[in-house]
């Protein structure tokens, strides 16, 4: 080969090389393989064209081009790589440092911050618009920021060193007084402190002999208690023994009654006893129509007397049985000191010895004697204070009524009579199941299950005055206090505190009706 042809492709080759660092330099590919977008700034702040454009931190393209518009405002014509996409919503920052090449950075949305309690990777994020690849009109262009220069820090720099000399010089104008007020103000807490000290002192001296004398009755308190619980620790254990014995023995009852109260039978038992009831009932009605019919005759009357007065007597002698279970009758012959009723059955003082509607009205009464006897029941209708305190009472709720509370007393004029029914009916319904026993002069005392806990009750009546108070809840020991007074023989008022013992206790009143 010749040297001229040497030469020649020693020639090709630095210029491809020049060629290559040309297009690697001024980012050739990008400008004429990418596309362009405007981007409109008020100022260039030192940026020419062929500076760095960086997206995210890593290179996109580089500035095309740089116009001046007529409002000497600047757009700025940025030449993209064609692989990456502009968001809209980015911002556009040029990033002038005090030493090295101006360049122009996009910084896209940040991304959405993951909910709390969301586990797992992180979902795509929503897909934001893109900026068109092309370049806009002006109006529609985003709208670029410039940084701030060391002039305009300077600027800015020298009018807070004027306003910081301008408030320099107003204390300055103000010392003198600012001076005289501190110093009396030490004064004054000086004083202060003084007599601080002294009354200190003698609160101390005040309260160190009530101190040791409450020491001394603490000690002697916990001495007390500490005999106390020694010397009837036996009768504790016998007492709480017995307690859980009544509560197994009422687990066992409750259990027999559900399982009797879900047995399809004993519905279907119920449901015949109704019917036959409303049947005899009806059937009754029409005889004593009949009976009305056949009064007229005189024989049939005297006859009606004595069939009367004899279903008197049976009564009367049932009345009698029931004298145990708190019943009380005055048959001539069965009781003691009974005196015999009037002849003819014993009605009422207007109506003539004998007549059948005297003898009827006294039937009708001894035999509401009798169910009266057999069991009462009781309707409370209460409200509670607001709350004050919310804790951990289950039954304290924000609710303040009226609660309504429904109750039977089955025997309730005897020794010992049975309490069942709910609590708070409609609402947070608690249920009753307890035993009531008296033991003499106006006390009665029972226990069993109370708002659906195990507990205890204890009542004394005076006259129509009375008191009543409920322990229930071995978890959470809770004491229920009422005072009631006796408006009619069927009707009661009473006021009370609920839980006590505790904060968040509530003031409970009402009415109380037992028929």
């Amino acid at each position: 080969m010749s040297k001229q042809a040497q030469v020649g492709i020693f020639a090709l080759v630095a210029l491809g090389l020049l060629f290559g660092v040309f297009f690697t330099i001024t980012d050739f590919a990008t400008r004429h393989s990418g596309y362009r977008i405007g981007v409109h700034f008020n100022t260039a702040a030192g940026l020419h064209s062929g500076a760095l454009v960086t997206f995210s931190g890593v290179t996109a393209g580089s500035v095309d081009s740089i116009d001046l518009l007529p409002d000497h405002t600047v757009d700025v014509i940025l030449a993209i790589n064609k692989e990456i996409d502009i968001p809209r919503d980015s911002k556009f920052l040029i990033q002038a440092p005090l030493t090295g090449d101006p360049s122009l950075v996009i910084v896209p949305r940040p991304p959405q911050p993951r909910a709390p309690g969301i586990v797992g990777p992180t979902p795509a994020p929503t897909a934001a618009p893109l900026l068109a690849r092309e370049v806009l009109p002006i109006d529609q262009q985003p709208e670029g920021t410039s940084t701030a220069t060391i002039a305009d820090l300077l600027e800015q720099g020298q009018g807070e060193v004027k306003r910081l000399d301008t408030m320099l010089g107003e204390l300055q104008k103000r010392e003198p007084a600012l001076l005289n007020e501190l110093q009396s103000t030490l004064a004054n807490a000086n004083e202060l402190t003084v007599s601080a000290r002294e009354q200190v002192a003698s609160l101390f001296g005040t309260l160190q002999p009530a101190i040791n004398s409450a020491s001394s009755n603490i000690v002697d308190l916990t001495d007390t208690l500490n005999r106390t619980v020694t010397a009837n620790s036996g009768k504790v254990d016998t007492l709480l023994t017995s307690l859980n014995g009544t509560a197994v023995s009422l687990n066992q009852s409750v259990g027999a009654l559900k399982s009797i109260a879900t047995n399809p039978n004993v519905k279907q038992n119920l449901i015949n006893t109704t019917q036959s009831i409303a049947q005899t009932t009806q059937t009754l009605a029409q005889l004593t129509g009949d009976l009305r019919q056949i009064t007229g005759n005189t024989q049939t009357q005297a006859q009606l007397r004595d069939t009367i007065a004899q279903l008197d007597a049976a009564t009367q002698k049932a009345n009698s049985l029931l004298a145990a279970l708190g019943g009380t009758s005055h048959v001539a012959g069965v009781d003691t000191g009974a005196t015999p009723s009037p002849s003819g059955g014993g009605g009422p003082p207007n109506s003539p010895p004998g007549a059948p509607g005297g003898v009827q009205q006294n039937l009708k009464s001894k035999i509401s004697g009798i169910a009266r006897n057999l069991y009462a029941i009781q309707v409370r209708v209460n409200e509670l204070s607001p709350q004050r305190t919310i804790g951990s009472n289950p039954l304290l709720t924000s609710d303040r009524g009226p609660q309504a509370d429904f109750n039977i007393l089955f025997l309730p004029k005897a020794n010992t009579s049975l309490l069942v029914g709910a609590n708070d009916i409609g609402a947070k319904t608690t249920w009753n199941f307890a035993e009531l026993t008296n033991v003499g002069s106006g006390f009665r005392i029972g226990g069993g299950v109370l708002y659906s806990q195990l507990g205890g009750l204890a009542q004394y009546w005076r006259d129509r005055i009375g008191v009543e108070g409920r322990v229930y809840n071995l978890r959470r020991p809770t004491f229920d206090a009422y005072l009631n007074a006796r408006v009619t023989p069927l009707s009661q008022l009473f006021i009370g505190e609920r839980d006590l013992t505790h904060a968040e206790r509530r003031t409970v009143f009402g009415l109380q009706l037992q028929f």
